[in-house]
């Protein structure tokens, strides 16, 4: 087992005998093998399970036995097992090992990512539906754990596009999801700063395209956004020339023919507002009728100055 976990992590791994088993109960003696593994900094407990009629369930409660004895994460390692086997130890989150075939080490995801400081792949950006989830924990209280319906009704998307955004996000180490009976429960894996930091080479501007369209009421009630919202945040006295608004694409289509587009350029007599079509719902996370600062301040691109920054900052540091 050393010497797989050496060829297949590229760390240091460091396996010695647990002293502390001989004072476990018979039962939980019975056909297995404790050891200590240490890895990145990081101890578990591994449990050489030798018994050919092992039971997940039987595990389940012997597991809270064993923590009156260790504090460690439980760590299964098998000579083989099926496919199901493995399915069923995933969906329940437990860690295991297969000697030369597989691992599964869950909690040693955030350790080993800043262990290697994997760089983002070259133009890799999330797609409009794992930001807007992205958005969802990043405005929400750390350490919470969602189910991917509580998501879907929060931000009222599908459950099909929160299971791609979520994947999305896991895969890139971002977000954890855990099986609780029925339900697929997600989780952020950093605080809010360190979750925007390293989702931050991923992200893109939420704004597809930019028109210009005759001045209505109802596009007026849109949340502010763009230059506009910059020196609103700046509480300046400078005003733009126009009201900037934004509106979800999905919206922009339903109401298309309500719309009315001119070129300012050439129309010079008509009241007009510069609607920013983004990608999702600009007025979920929006504050006091303004778009959210993360979204804001990529949407600006350069633009953003340091009242931007500090506005990010300040959200960043909350609890």
């Amino acid at each position: 087992m050393e010497s797989y976990l050496k060829y297949t992590l590229g760390l240091h791994v460091l396996i010695r005998t647990w002293n502390d088993s001989n004072t476990l109960p018979d039962e939980l003696r019975e056909e297995k093998e404790y050891s200590l593994l240490e890895i990145c900094g990081i101890a578990c407990l591994v449990i050489t399970v030798r018994k050919l009629e092992f039971q997940l369930s039987v595990f389940e409660r012997e597991k809270e036995e064993l923590r009156k004895y260790c504090n460690y994460p439980f760590v299964l390692c098998f000579d083989r097992i099926t496919s199901y086997q493995r399915k069923c130890l995933i969906e329940s989150g437990q860690a295991f090992i297969v000697p030369d075939n597989q691992l599964y080490m869950p909690f040693l995801g955030i350790a080993l990512q800043e262990h290697f400081k994997a760089q983002p792949i070259a133009g890799t950006q999330l797609t409009a539906m794992a930001q807007y989830i992205l958005l969802f924990f990043l405005y929400g209280q750390a350490g919470i754990y969602y189910s991917k319906m509580d998501i879907s009704r929060q931000l009222d998307i599908s459950l099909m596009n929160v299971s791609r955004g979520v994947q999305e996000l896991e895969e890139l180490g971002l977000v954890t999801t855990k099986k609780k009976g029925r339900s697929s429960m997600v989780v952020a894996n950093y605080d809010r700063k360190n979750l925007y930091e390293h989702a931050k080479p991923y992200l893109r501007n939420p704004v597809q395209k930019c028109i210009y369209a005759k001045k209505q009421q109802w596009l007026l009630d849109l949340p502010t956004a763009g230059s506009e919202a910059l020196y609103t945040l700046k509480e300046t006295t400078d005003r733009v020339t126009h009201p900037v608004r934004a509106i979800e694409k999905k919206v922009y289509l339903e109401h298309a023919e309500e719309i009315e587009s001119i070129d300012p350029a050439w129309d010079t007599h008509t009241d007009y507002v510069e609607l920013e079509v983004w990608r999702y719902d600009p007025d979920r996370f929006s504050q006091e009728s303004i778009v959210d600062s993360l979204s804001l301040a990529l949407s600006l691109k350069g633009e953003q100055d340091e009242a931007m920054k500090l506005n990010i900052n300040k959200l960043l540091m909350q609890q």
